[in-house]
């Protein structure tokens, strides 16, 4: 069964020194800078730092949260954006069912091999496969790979940053088996809030009955356009009432997001979707760990959860 549920932003900032996040923020266009001259004069350094040490805490929350329930496996929910796939195949929905994925866990930011990074995560085989056939029964057309054969930009750098990024942070052993579930969130056309939903729910169904304890793990969001016209502008208004509706056990209502057409909508928060499909596997009230509408990083971090359930 799914138990736990867990969610997090994964900018690249977030893993890097603060000494660097000038060298992320530096990428915003100079007439954004110019038309929000508070990014820069109000998040020194000192004020960076804070926000590591606030990250570091909230990845230590959930990290507690994990190790207290001992899963069998963990369901890795993200975007790909052209690390696995590129435009020759680019599925809204894909599961990974070979024995291992691989990829480096150090942001482009830092200045070394791609290879100095590298880190290797199990896949659970068995459940993977499982829930590839079974999703198809229920009316889900899932792509699926069990061929570690990066497609994208940079196919020295792995699988996708929504896994390899977090994964030491969560699973610091990397010693329990991922179900790695990419989605398509960048690149439209895109899946609906209302079928991310449905995976969620449906992928909770099908383990219900099943012995493995499985939690699982929405990376990405909330709203951001990392390397878009509104680089460095936040929704804060959006993230905070994501986060409400989870916090208030409301979480359907996310349904409703991305059914209107919007420049907020588009770019780095359209993985918000992994946070849905979260939402709806774990449909109970969660637990807004923090929040930091980080301007450096280019995106408003989130952190949240969905407290351990047991069988009744």
């Amino acid at each position: 069964m799914i138990g736990l549920g867990l969610a997090s932003s994964h900018a690249p900032a977030m893993f890097c020194p603060p000494e660097l996040w000038p060298k992320v923020y530096g990428a915003i266009p100079d007439y954004m800078k110019e038309s929000q001259p508070h990014t820069a004069k109000l998040e020194t350094a000192e004020v960076i730092r804070g926000y590591v040490q606030r990250i570091d805490t909230a990845f230590d929350v959930l990290r507690r949260q994990l190790e207290a329930y001992r899963p069998d496996a963990v369901i890795f929910v993200g975007d790909d954006q052209e690390d696995m796939f590129d435009q020759r195949c680019n599925p809204a929905m894909c599961l990974y069912t070979g024995e291992e994925v691989w990829g480096s866990a150090a942001p482009f930011y830092v200045d070394q091999p791609a290879e100095d990074s590298r880190i290797h995560l199990p896949v659970h085989q068995e459940l993977s496969t499982y829930l590839l056939g079974a999703m198809l029964e229920e009316g889900f057309d899932m792509a699926s790979t069990s061929v570690m054969k990066p497609m994208g930009r940079h196919p020295e750098r792995g699988t996708s940053h929504m896994i390899v990024y977090p994964a030491q942070r969560l699973l610091p052993k990397l010693d329990v088996p991922i179900i790695p579930l990419y989605l398509n969130c960048y690149f439209p056309p895109l899946p609906t809030a209302r079928r991310c939903w449905q995976v969620g729910q449906t992928l909770a169904k099908l383990l219900a009955n099943r012995p493995e304890r499985v939690a699982i793990y929405a990376s990405g969001g909330l709203s951001h356009d990392p390397v878009g016209p509104r680089a460095g502008w936040i929704d804060e208004p959006l993230d905070r009432w994501i986060l409400d509706r989870i916090a208030t056990n409301r979480s359907a209502e996310l349904q409703n997001l991305f059914s209107v057409d919007s420049a907020t909508m588009r770019g780095g928060t359209g993985e918000t979707r992994a946070w849905i499909v979260a939402a709806g596997a774990c449909q109970w009230k969660g637990e807004v760990v923090d929040y930091i509408p980080a301007h450096h990083a280019k995106t408003g971090l989130g952190f949240a959860y969905w407290p351990e359930q047991t069988k009744e």
